[in-house]
């Protein structure tokens, strides 16, 4: 069940979403990209696109991971893409606590 990142529930998995352009801003994609999620615990768990069945392409230069958010509090996530077109970007979510369990 895909969740908007502004209303998380603990459990919930989620879409996390980057585009990639080159320096013409045109949609491209990396030699490598990796997703690293820190839960609210601080464990980093690193996904790597090719190796990793949460990492999805959806097309040139448009990629999104599917991340279960186990635990309340704020998971924070960085992309990072190798050369060429490389680059980071970096967001965070915000899981409360379930009003049920």
């Amino acid at each position: 069940m895909q969740r908007s990142l502004d209303d998380v529930v603990i459990g919930s998995a989620v879409k996390i979403s980057v585009s990639i352009f080159n320096d013409l801003d045109v949609l491209t994609d990396p030699s490598a990209l990796r997703l690293k999620v820190r839960s609210p615990a601080g464990v980093v768990t690193v996904y790597v696109f090719g190796a990793a069945a949460e990492i999805v392409k959806d097309s040139v230069g448009n990629y999104h991971g599917n991340i279960v958010l186990s635990a309340a509090g704020t998971w924070t996530y960085r992309w990072e893409a190798d050369t060429p077109n490389a680059g980071v970007g970096e967001g965070k979510v915000l899981v409360k606590k379930s009003i049920v369990i």
